[in-house]
């Protein structure tokens, strides 16, 4: 499946928001840390036009816990 925008994968903004901060909050070990960090850096540039692959969408939900 290909890559879909937040705006596409959530019912919100908000929703991907809360996703994301918990996702740091969780996030351990070096490379959970930089994956979150660069989803953090690529929302920060393209905002509600972020794209996330389903492995990245999978991926980051599992760190947050969500």
């Amino acid at each position: 499946m290909a890559s879909q925008s937040v705006l596409d994968i959530y019912n919100s903004i908000e929703e991907f928001v809360a996703i994301l901060a918990s996702a740091e909050l969780h996030a351990s070990g070096g490379w959970e840390q930089e994956f979150v960090e660069n989803i953090r850096a690529s929302f920060k540039r393209y905002a509600a036009h972020t794209n996330l692959s389903p492995a990245q969408q999978s991926k980051l939900e599992r760190i947050a816990k969500h």
